[in-house]
């Protein structure tokens, strides 16, 4: 594992004629929780998909753990991945979505061990002892045969969190995972975060939750127009922000 787990240089993406992010500098050290503020259209979800390459970049370069994401660089030239290349960098890239995307036919059992089953093709009853932890970990150790629909938002989005977590990744993503939920089942989400914070996860995490970045983040972003206003600690950029755009977002938020 190297000291930057996630290295973002100039990094353009542009839909169409239209310029979502242009020019992304940005490091997550391991272990590290990166906190990303910004308003919508910002460009903070789609820089967050870009690190897994579920967005290709126009321009720029991004490396996770020190492999280049996407791309082999031969003879100063950038050549596209095959999708089977991809798919691997993105088995050690977990990705939480606002959405939670579970499999409805499915019980959260086996919604958390289908991809290490299905993707790594590993041992299954390994894998059911795993997944049964995990949901453990998040708070449902007794929902194992529940099935999603069964569930409250809140709920399915931390079988979504264990679900990510069972194909140990070295990095997790989160893009606003507690945005769709009702505001009284926030908490049992972030406290899940903050548990993964504590064992030394590395976390790049886009939310609108202040007072997570606050109290979890070592390093919080704020992006404004598809660039990185500003950066640094959160008791920098949340309690003293230096730039007029940071403090105008951050008085409608606070």
């Amino acid at each position: 594992m190297t000291e930057e787990m996630v290295r973002a240089d100039n990094v353009h993406k542009s839909f169409g004629s239209l310029e979502v992010l242009k020019g992304i500098d940005l490091v997550v050290r391991s272990g590290e929780v990166c906190c990303v503020l910004g308003p919508s259209g910002s460009g903070k979800s789609t820089f967050l998909r870009c690190v897994n390459h579920l967005e290709k970049i126009n321009a720029g370069k991004i490396f996770v753990d020190g492999d280049l994401i996407g791309y082999h660089e031969r003879g100063g030239k950038l050549h596209e991945m095959k999708d089977s290349d991809v798919a691997k960098q993105r088995r050690a890239i977990g990705m939480v979505f606002q959405r939670f995307n579970l499999f409805p036919h499915m019980t959260t059992l086996q919604n958390v061990m289908e991809a290490p089953c299905r993707v790594k093709r590993e041992n299954k009853s390994e894998v059911r002892d795993r997944a049964a932890a995990l949901l453990e970990r998040v708070g449902l150790g007794s929902k194992i045969d529940a099935y999603p629909g069964m569930l409250s938002g809140g709920e399915q989005q931390r079988v979504a969190i264990a679900r990510a977590l069972a194909m140990r990744p070295k990095l997790m993503l989160f893009d606003e995972p507690t945005s769709a939920l009702d505001p009284e089942l926030v908490g049992e989400v972030l406290d899940v975060m903050k548990d993964l914070a504590r064992d030394g996860m590395t976390m790049l995490v886009v939310t609108h939750e202040i007072g997570f970045a606050r109290e979890v983040g070592d390093n919080v972003v704020f992006m404004d127009g598809g660039v990185v206003v500003e950066q640094g600690a959160p008791a920098e950029i949340i309690g003293n922000p230096k730039h007029e755009r940071t403090k105008a977002f951050l008085s409608k938020v606070l």
